[in-house]
């Protein structure tokens, strides 16, 4: 047993209700936050007087603001349980729309955001992941590989969603709706459908290989933490800071701008076709063999580009060889701490990571815009390159040393 429970074993269909419900709540979650400057930014910009740069300037406000809390927030979330503190970051969010709602200059438009970096770690991937963790570590894996199959649609769902409400009522409108809904869908679903307190977790499962380790298991591997905060901040640089300039780097590569959004458009599936082969098959694997694996196909797709980047058959494997390891690669940085550090202290370990993963996450996307900017795409992809070689560096070296751990 890894926590007390105040009600007893959990009923079988615990589980599957609470994916279902994070599903729902990570979908409206990540649409009414990370979502709105790429579908709002027009209307924001001319409603409050700020230009589109520090509309987008928003993301990295939040982001920054998550690093900073995210170690606290995984302490709270290991010593209470999810359900209240999901809850309550479902009424930040909503609480967030409403200050944007109402912003007129930079002072409220910045606190909206600020609020919305603090409901972060607790309405979405940091607490969802916890959740399911807490509830059964030993299937938490195929459960987290799922959820974020299903959260991979929330663009899909809610830049439609957001073009429609605000052709309709307007954007001020718009959040004041959308908050609604982070109130009266979001919060009630965390409340019913999550454990209360901190849960009781049943043993894990038999591993399905030799190199899948019980999450049970607490012994230390050497140097653990450094090699996963540099391994998941890096390539986090490259799945959050490539996409917003895929379509640039492609036109740098010669292809017409038609072409360019056609090929990008490609990265969605690779994504969705990475999670879906965890779903299916992944598990027969260890997660962090897996990570290896991103690591070398992000290697392969930006060599790719490199080498045949001016012809059209070079950019689709580079962008389809680029989702399928963003796709990977969020999986690992999802399930690889219930590995390495056990399933007890799960949300504390994520949440020291993602001070620096945010961290990163953050600077990518302006970084690599100047660079692009100033120096042209293939500087940039060979930035990338270099970023994406000490990315598997240190993924082998840490795969290696759990290994070795787990053998000894």
């Amino acid at each position: 047993m890894l926590f007390a429970a105040s009600s007893g074993a959990l009923p079988p269909r615990t589980l599957p209700i609470a994916v279902g419900a994070l599903t729902v709540t990570q979908v409206v979650g990540w649409g009414t936050t990370f979502h709105i400057p790429a579908v709002l930014s027009s209307r924001l910009s001319a409603g409050t007087g700020l230009s589109k740069e520090i509309v987008f300037g928003g993301i990295t406000l939040m982001l920054l603001v998550a690093a900073a809390l995210s170690p606290a927030v995984g302490r709270v979330l290991d010593r209470d349980g999810c359900r209240r503190w999901m809850v309550a970051g479902s009424a930040l969010v909503a609480l967030g729309l409403v200050t944007l709602a109402l912003a007129e200059g930079p002072v409220v438009f910045g606190a909206a955001w600020v609020i919305f970096g603090a409901a972060m770690p607790l309405a979405l991937n940091q607490a969802s992941s916890t959740a399911l963790v807490q509830i059964s570590p030993g299937r938490a894996r195929r459960a987290i590989a799922l959820l974020l199959l299903l959260t991979g649609l929330s663009s899909t769902i809610a830049w439609p969603f957001l073009i429609w409400l605000d052709g309709l009522v307007g954007w001020r409108h718009t959040l004041l709706i959308l908050a609604a809904v982070n109130v009266l869908v979001c919060a009630p679903l965390h409340l019913a459908c999550l454990p209360s307190g901190r849960v009781l977790v049943e043993p894990a499962l038999p591993p399905s290989r030799p190199s899948d380790q019980d999450p049970t298991d607490r012994r230390p591997i050497p140097g653990a933490y450094g090699l996963a905060a540099v391994a998941f901040s890096l390539g986090g640089m490259l799945t959050w800071g490539l996409p917003l300039h895929m379509i640039g780097i492609l036109q740098g590569f010669g292809h017409s701008e038609t072409t360019a959004v056609s090929i990008g458009a490609l990265v969605g599936p690779g994504q969705v076709l990475a999670r879906a082969f965890e779903m299916l098959g992944g598990e027969r694997y260890g997660i962090l063999a897996i990570g290896v694996g991103s690591g070398v196909l992000m290697i392969l797709a930006l060599g790719a580009l490199l080498l045949w980047g001016a012809l059209p058959v070079g950019a689709v494997i580079f962008s389809i060889g680029y989702g399928l390891s963003g796709g990977l690669m969020s999986i690992v940085r999802a399930v690889a701490p219930l590995r390495l550090f056990g399933a007890a202290t799960y949300a504390t370990m994520i949440g020291r990571l993602g001070v620096w993963q945010n961290a990163a996450f953050a600077a990518a996307p302006l970084g690599f815009a100047l660079v692009l900017e100033r120096f042209g795409s293939a500087v940039l992809v060979w930035m990338a390159l270099a970023v994406g070689l000490a990315c598997l560096v240190a993924l082998a070296m840490l795969a290696r040393r759990a290994a070795a751990v787990q053998a000894g």
